[in-house]
């Protein structure tokens, strides 16, 4: 994703009218409605929120949750910074550098300890490492910091063919390559017979979080209202990866028919094979985690790929007064 300066601009303006920190008035129950913008349709990748919503964790925080979904949405930040919703998700390093391009967002806790991006390959192309993509076409997003750091930071000579999100080359072609999500199209190969390689983007050595984030004001003057958000939804992905996840299911084929029960199973599943949530347990990780040694290396990457403008310190970008102190950690990277 790439922030011209011009949008950045617009953002800052738009974010500085009126107050983002403010919320709604409680409805007839007494709780206070926010919202979750999500990003993408109603999917199991987002269960530990949908399981909060319906098991009432969220309530019980006094916080009525509407979760929005949506696709490609380019205007989330916007959205945040302005205050029309309270919460998105995303990838981590998208916001470090909407940081530094001064949009006003701050990150509250990870989802995903490791983002589920990934290369899908043919187990009969020989690929057994990224390294082996030099000099290959591989179907990718263009603009993806991870396509910077596979081609500058490894090194790598790709044939880049632009991402149309589909799988009609991939199961045509035993030589064709692209990226995907670990949870979705493997899962859907594997329902039409076929058993796809996969080699997860985090091996790369750029190792990001799929984060909740909101925006400086609300997290500053709205501290308990975070904190007990932030609860509740790790409650709901607890819930949701170790125990019985049928109240997010029915939530969720309800926001999106699209879905269906054995299909998020599978995808639940490759949630659990991959760790997503709990991360590398061996290594100390565990869910809603932040190891600030991580974040710092993460900074770092990106201001050598030269994705960042003004400087972006990890103090700023980290809401760490509003998590769990158990969840932050500053453990050396292995």
């Amino acid at each position: 994703m790439r922030l011209g300066f011009g949008l950045a601009l617009v953002y800052a303006l738009l974010a500085g009218c009126g107050d983002a920190g403010k919320v709604p008035e409680p409805n007839s129950d007494g709780l206070i409605p926010v919202i979750l913008q999500t990003d993408w349709y109603a999917q199991p990748e987002h269960g530990g929120f949908y399981q909060a919503q319906a098991k009432g964790f969220y309530a019980e925080e006094g916080l009525d949750v509407e979760i929005r979904p949506g696709a490609n949405l380019n205007t989330q930040p916007q959205m945040v910074a302005l205050g029309r919703v309270q919460f998105s998700v995303g990838a981590i390093e998208t916001l470090f550098m909407h940081r530094s391009r001064n949009i006003p967002l701050v990150s509250l806790f990870p989802y995903f300890q490791h983002d589920p991006q990934c290369i899908l390959f043919h187990k009969e192309s020989g690929i057994e490492t990224l390294q082996d993509l030099d000099g290959r076409e591989v179907m990718i997003s263009p603009g993806s910091v991870y396509t910077d750091f596979l081609q500058q930071a490894m090194g790598l000579e790709l044939q880049l063919i632009p991402m149309d999100w589909s799988l009609a080359r991939f199961m045509a072609e035993k030589t064709f390559i692209q990226q995907c999500f670990l949870t979705s199209e493997p899962v859907t190969l594997r329902r039409q017979g076929i058993d796809a390689g996969v080699i997860p983007m985090s091996e790369s050595g750029f190792d990001p979080y799929r984060h909740v984030y909101t925006n400086e004001a609300l997290a500053e003057q709205q501290p308990e209202l975070v904190k007990g958000f932030i609860r509740a939804s790790l409650r709901g992905w607890r819930d949701f990866m170790e125990g019985d996840p049928s109240p997010a299911f029915e939530a969720i084929m309800a926001s999106n028919p699209q879905q269906n029960l054995e299909v998020m199973a599978d995808i639940l599943e490759q949630m659990k094979t991959y760790q997503l949530t709990e991360g590398k347990v061996d290594e100390g990780e565990e869910l809603g985690q932040y190891n600030l040694a991580r974040i710092r290396r993460v900074l770092s990457q990106l201001e050598d790929l030269g994705l960042l403008g003004t400087e972006v310190t990890l103090e700023d970008s980290i809401a760490t007064g509003l998590l769990p102190q158990e969840l932050l950690v500053d453990r050396p990277l292995p």
